[in-house]
C-alpha cells in the first residue's frame, strides 16, 4: 500500500495505472475514514484493477482548515482500518497544497444541492463538491464509490458529473449497518450508549415507514407522523428534519411511489445522527432499491400517475385474503385480479376513465383478460362490443376490468357474505384510478354489491336487476360514490 501525500505523485500513480490499461477505483473520505468505507473499498477492489482511498478535508470548515493536513489520529485510525483490505494507494494531500492561500475558485452547486441538508450546513456542498471535483481531476478514477448513507451528497455528485461531463462513473453501495441495525457513518459514531440508542430509534422509525408502505399507505405526511411517534420513544433524540423525497432532485413528495427516499437527521446532545431508507416493494433487494432510486425516474411523464406502493400493498392484501374460507361455494385462494396487472398494463393510472365490474374471477386462469390479452373468448368478445373497442390495446387505453369477488364462485349466485367481504378490495381498486368518469356493472351479483356495499343503499331502496333491464337491456344513473370521495 502506497501512502501518497502530494498531488504530482498522485497524478503519476494514476497515469501509471492507466498506462497499464487497468481500471481505477476511488473511495473518497471527506474528513475521516471509518468502517462504512470498508464496504466501498471491498466493492472497488471487486470491480476495478486498482483502488485508491483519498482522505481529504472540507475547505469550508474553518475548524478543519486551521490544520495543514488531516488530523494525525484520523490518518492513523484510517490506516489501521485499511489493513483489513489490500488497497493500492492512500492519498492524503496537504491542505495547503489542495487549497493554497491564493485559492479562490469554488464550485457552486445548483437546484439539487438546495436539499434539506443545505439548510443545516449552508456551505457544505460548495466545499464538498469543489473537493470532490479536484479529486476526480487529480486521481482520474474510472469509478467513484459512495455509501447510501450519504444519499443526498451522492445525488448532488451525480448531478455535477452529468453537468460537467465527467468521465468518472458513480456507484452507490447499500448502507452497512451494525449489529444494532444502525447505519455506520461519521454522524453515527456512537460516542456513548445514548447515541447508540438514538441511532436505533431512527432505524426503528424508518422501518415503521417501510411496514406501512408495504401495506399500501402512500400519504407521506401519515408515514412521517408514524415515524415521529416511534422516534419519540427515545426522548434523548431531537429530530432536525424528517422528509420523504423523490430521488432525482431531493424534493419532498406528498404521495410515495417506489424509489422515494425517507430521510431523517437528528441529534443527541452534540452527536449528529443520520439515516435513510429507499422505499419499494417487499421483494426488492437492497441493490434493486438503489437502482430504482438512483437510476430510475419516479414519474413517467409530467401529468402521469404511476402505479406505486399502494398498488403493491393492495396486491399483497388480496393474495393473502382468506375472508371467505367458511363459504363452500367460494374457491380460494384469490386467483386472477386486476391489481396483479396494473403495473404492467397501466403505467399512467390517470388514463383509465371507465371501470367495468364483472362477477368473479374465472375458474381457468388462461381465460383472464389481462393474463391472455390476445385471446378473445365469448365474454371478452362481448365486452369489447359493449364498450366499443376492437382489441386489448384499445381497451386498456381507457378501460379497466375488475370483479365483484376475486375468488371463483362455483354457484350460480355469489353469497352476500362474499360480496360484503370482497367489496373492500373493489373499493381500493377503484381508488387507484383518480380520473374515473363512469363505472359499468355487469350482472346481478355485481349490481347488488355495488348498490349495497359501495353506494351504501338499504336493500329496500334497491330496484330488482331484472326490472331495470326491461326495454333497452341496460340502465344508467348518476350517483355519488362515497369510496371515491363523493365523486358523481
Amino acid at each position: 500500500m502506497s501512502l501518497i501525500v502530494s498531488i504530482p505523485e498522485m497524478q503519476r500513480f494514476s497515469r501509471d495505472i492507466r498506462a497499464q490499461a487497468k481500471s481505477l477505483a476511488l473511495v473518497p473520505a471527506l474528513g475521516r475514514l471509518d468502517e462504512r468505507h470498508l464496504t466501498l473499498i471491498h466493492e472497488g477492489r471487486r470491480q476495478c484493477d486498482a483502488t485508491v482511498v483519498a482522505l481529504v478535508q472540507d475547505p469550508t470548515n474553518p475548524a478543519r482548515c486551521e490544520s495543514p493536513a488531516p488530523h494525525p489520529q484520523n490518518v492513523e485510525a484510517g490506516q489501521k482500518l485499511l489493513t483489513q483490505f489490500t488497497v493500492d494507494a492512500v492519498f492524503v494531500p496537504q491542505h495547503t497544497e489542495m487549497y493554497p492561500q491564493a485559492f479562490e475558485t469554488f464550485l457552486l452547486p445548483g437546484y439539487t444541492a438546495a436539499s434539506p441538508e443545505a439548510a443545516f450546513r449552508p456551505d457544505y456542498y460548495r466545499g464538498a463538491m469543489t473537493t470532490l471535483l479536484k479529486l476526480f481531476n487529480i486521481v482520474r478514477p474510472d469509478v467513484a464509490y459512495f455509501s447510501q448513507t450519504d444519499f443526498q451528497q451522492a445525488v448532488v455528485v451525480r448531478r455535477m458529473m452529468q453537468d460537467l461531463n465527467l468521465e468518472t462513473r458513480l456507484v452507490m453501495c447499500p448502507i452497512e449497518r451494525g449489529n444494532g441495525r444502525t447505519a455506520k457513518n461519521p454522524g453515527n459514531g456512537h460516542a456513548s450508549a445514548e447515541d447508540g440508542l438514538g441511532a436505533q430509534a431512527l432505524e426503528k422509525g424508518l422501518r415503521r415507514i417501510q411496514e406501512l408502505v408495504h401495506t399500501g399507505e402512500t400519504e407521506a405526511h401519515k408515514l412521517l407522523e408514524e415515524m415521529r411517534k416511534v422516534i419519540a420513544a427515545a426522548p434523548q433524540v431531537q429530530i432536525d428534519y424528517a422528509l420523504i423525497v423523490e430521488p432525482n432532485r431531493l424534493q419532498p413528495v406528498d404521495k410515495v411511489v417506489s424509489g422515494c427516499v425517507a430521510l431523517v437527521v437528528a441529534h443527541t446532545g452534540s452527536e449528529r445522527l443520520t439515516d435513510n431508507l429507499i422505499l419499494g416493494s417487499a421483494d426488492h433487494t437492497e441493490g434493486q432499491l438503489i437502482d430504482l432510486a438512483f437510476q430510475g425516474q419516479p414519474h413517467a411523464k409530467v401529468h402521469a400517475r404511476v402505479p406505486g406502493l399502494e398498488t403493491e400493498g393492495l396486491k399483497r392484501r388480496i393474495e393473502s385474503c382468506r375472508d371467505c374460507a367458511a363459504l363452500s361455494s367460494i374457491v380460494l385462494p384469490p386467483r386472477e385480479f386486476l391489481v396483479k396487472y396494473v403495473k404492467s398494463d397501466y403505467p399512467d393510472l390517470n388514463s383509465v376513465e371507465v371501470a367495468v365490474i364483472g362477477r368473479d374471477a374465472p375458474m381457468k386462469r388462461e381465460r383472464f383478460l389481462y393474463r391472455q390479452p390476445a385471446t378473445q373468448d365469448p365474454f371478452v368478445a362481448e365486452l369489447y362490443k359493449l364498450v366499443g373497442v376492437k382489441d386489448f390495446l384499445e381497451f386498456r387505453s381507457r378501460f379497466a376490468l375488475t370483479d365483484a369477488v376475486r375468488c371463483h364462485a362455483s354457484s350460480s349466485r355469489i353469497p352476500e357474505g362474499a360480496l360484503d367481504r370482497c367489496v373492500r378490495h373493489l373499493r381500493d381498486e377503484l381508488k387507484l384510478f383518480p380520473n374515473l368518469k363512469a363505472i359499468v356493472v355487469l350482472g346481478n351479483d355485481a349490481y347488488l354489491q355495488f348498490q349495497r356495499f359501495v353506494l351504501g343503499r338499504p336493500a329496500s331502496e334497491i330496484k330488482s336487476f331484472d326490472s331495470l333491464l326491461k326495454g333497452q337491456g341496460w340502465h344508467g344513473e348518476a350517483a355519488q360514490v362515497p369510496a371515491l370521495g363523493g365523486r358523481t
